[in-house]
């Protein structure tokens, strides 16, 4: 990926979503990655390589953008997965976008 291509990916992100911390931008990366599939709370603690409690601040603020959406499992409502929200998956388009613009 090349330098101007990430560039505008944060500048896009940073439009959308209310933290614009460098790990909030990561953590809805990581989310896009996995879509459609949901992923646990605890894999992303684990793959954004923050703490429990700084990821669950993160995925409020991405929550709040309405870029996300979290799930409490019906069977253990400690476990939570994470999914785009429909805005989320736009925005995922948008990025998708940009990505084949800035390669043709």
């Amino acid at each position: 990926m090349k330098t101007h291509n990430l560039i505008k990916i944060f500048e896009t992100l940073e439009k959308r979503v209310l933290s614009n911390s460098y790990k909030a931008f990561k953590l809805l990366l990581i989310i896009m990655s996995t879509d459609p599939n949901p992923v646990h709370v605890k894999e992303l603690v684990r793959m954004n390589g923050t703490s429990a409690m700084r990821t669950s601040k993160l995925l409020d603020s991405l929550c709040a953008s309405g870029l996300i959406t979290v799930i409490k499992s019906a069977d253990d409502l400690r476990k939570k997965d994470v999914t785009l929200s429909n805005q989320g998956r736009k925005l995922k388009e948008i990025l998708e976008n940009a990505d084949y613009k800035i390669k043709n």
